[in-house]
């Protein structure tokens, strides 16, 4: 057995997230891989979730926050550099939860911390969760990967996970909130840095090896994951469909807007108003169809040349998506 262990100088999660995919591509039958990396803030969804069901979509955009889809199941979650993130790779045979889980348990009690798996994806302490792990199963490889919350930003958090105030339906899978503490709460003194340390160890002592931190690779080897995981037709149009509804009121009348859409395309809009101008009201719903679900692509199809025009323009600018 050869053991590897890897830390991405990298805080870009579309770069992070390709090199943990290549890794699992060059993974040979007779390898385990530790790989640490750490991504500025970022909002990482599921495989096949809905990410305007998950977070506010448009409020990343407007505050330079990632969005991006990873492979693996399970839900949303928010990194920043308060937050960790390690991954175990390893071949069919080799995989091994209860080792992997092991060297995080044995990394945590360094700090005097005794934590536990619990349910089907989680590390906490006495109830409260630090840790999302989520699981990709390819032909010949295995991939755990989880989050360990130092001391990360909990109110940003709280702000980017939450759905927008839409009612909106969808088909793809939501996510389970939990009460979430930091790992910082339960031992001041910890550091990602001494974090990383005690994984380090640990993983050399469960699998009895002497890996130390390998050079990185060139990211040039796997440009095109990079693209892949930088790519709208990635992170956005792979969700599911959905629907949504708005609704508001001018001096001129009242809106509803119905949208249905997949894969991020507006497939189909409808708009009821007690509004006494019908014609204009009858002209909105064909301008949204084939669009993306997004504020400035809607507002943009709306002519302002009139004042309900502008009304309606700068509300659909002001809807959370």
């Amino acid at each position: 057995m050869i053991t590897h262990i890897i830390q991405s100088q990298s805080t870009n999660p579309q770069e992070n997230l390709a090199l943990e995919e290549y890794l699992g591509q060059i993974c040979s039958d007779n390898e385990v891989w530790l790989y640490l990396w750490q991504n500025r803030d970022s909002v990482i969804i599921g495989r096949n979730q809905n990410p305007w069901r998950e977070c506010r979509v448009s409020l990343l955009k407007k505050d330079g926050v990632f969005l991006v889809r990873r492979n693996s199941g399970g839900g949303a979650v928010f990194h920043d550099l308060g937050n960790l993130n390690f991954t175990f790779i390893a071949s069919k045979q080799l995989y091994n939860l209860e080792k992997q889980l092991e060297i995080v348990l044995r990394a945590l009690k360094a700090f005097n911390i005794s934590a536990e798996f619990s349910g089907r994806n989680d590390i906490t302490v006495n109830g409260r969760k630090f840790s999302g792990n989520a699981f990709t199963h390819k032909k010949n490889v295995s991939i755990q990967h989880g989050t360990l919350l130092i001391n990360s930003d909990m109110e940003k958090l709280s702000r980017y996970l939450t759905a927008s105030k839409a009612k909106l339906q969808s088909k793809g899978v939501s996510s389970t909130r939990s009460r979430v503490c930091n790992l910082a709460e339960l031992c001041p003194s910890i550091t990602a840095q001494a974090l990383k340390t005690q994984l380090h160890s640990a993983f050399n002592q469960i699998y009895q090896s002497q890996a130390v931190c390998e050079p990185l690779f060139n990211s040039s080897d796997y440009s095109e994951l990079i693209d892949k995981f930088a790519s709208d037709q990635w992170n956005l149009m792979e969700s599911p469909k959905f629907s949504a509804q708005f609704e508001t009121r001018f001096a001129w009348g009242e809106i509803q807007l119905y949208i249905q859409a997949e894969h991020g395309i507006i497939q189909n809009a409808k708009i009821f108003s007690d509004a006494l101008d019908a014609d204009f009201i009858s002209s909105l719903s064909p301008l949204l169809k084939g669009l993306p679900f997004s504020n400035q692509s809607m507002a943009q199809a709306i002519d302002a040349q009139t004042p309900q025009g502008e009304d309606l323009k700068a509300w659909l600018l002001s809807l959370e998506l």
